[in-house]
């Protein structure tokens, strides 16, 4: 993190002779970011609620604050990801072996009792039973992973990469690690209101997520094992 902070004020300050002589695009992204997770966290539950678990704020706030920035700094939406992912052998087998290690990490999980007690009343509408669990968890995630993934790998991640490279000079090796290192900070940092496996899990799994976006050169490979997570999550929970 003290990385990140020295890094981001040396190179902004450098091209502005040491002064913010303007509103820098990263610091627009970031403070967006911040705003957006602000807002959601403490009022996407109660308001434009559909059906119990489809929360329209965060579709509202994740997906289309975002595209306006972006579309207002005139950031190409390719850049951001939006595109479908460049695999070689290397990555294929790479994403193959994370897949296999999250079953096997929710199968071992099936062990840890006090995690799922942390769920064990969640996504009932007042039904106790599987079937409508699973239609409420789908409504509850249709709402929210892909917004999760177009504010962190592609608005922020992407973001950040190309207002640094192309608005501030700096070199695309940095940016890379700026931007990653700021994902990194936002997803573990909201994963402290969830159960203590979580959090711990996004100190590996936000930046390989990021690494996986950044080489694939999209949004979607992280997408899906992020989809893939939370189905394997839902699976485990119901099984119990």
């Amino acid at each position: 993190m003290v990385f990140v902070i020295n890094t981001i004020k040396k190179e902004i300050m450098k091209k502005t002779s040491g002064k913010f002589t303007r509103i820098s695009p990263f610091l627009i992204i970031v403070a967006a970011a911040i705003m957006i997770q602000l807002l959601g966290r403490y009022h996407a539950t109660d308001v434009f609620v559909v059906k119990r678990y489809f929360y329209t704020l965060w579709v509202v706030l994740r997906i289309g604050v975002p595209f306006i920035i972006v579309l207002s700094m005139g950031i190409p939406l390719s850049r951001l990801g939006f595109r479908l992912p460049e695999i070689d052998r290397k990555m294929a087998v790479g994403v193959g072996i994370i897949f296999l290690l999250l079953i096997a990490c929710f199968v071992g999980a099936q062990f840890y009792q006090s995690y799922f007690n942390s769920y064990a009343n969640v996504f009932h509408s007042g039904i106790v039973n599987k079937t409508s669990r699973f239609i409420n968890f789908l409504i509850f995630t249709s709402s929210t992973l892909i917004g999760w993934e177009i504010l962190h790998r592609g608005f922020l991640l992407m973001g950040i990469r190309y207002v640094l490279v192309e608005k501030e000079g700096v070199s695309d090796a940095t940016a890379i690690q700026i931007a990653v290192g700021i994902v990194w900070i936002f997803e573990v940092v909201y994963h402290f209101i969830k159960p203590e496996p979580e959090a711990f899990g996004l100190l590996i799994g936000s930046p390989l997520l990021s690494y996986i976006a950044i080489r694939s050169k999209s949004i979607l490979l992280p997408f899906l094992i992020h989809l893939s997570v939370e189905m394997l999550f839902i699976t485990a929970l119901l099984m119990r």
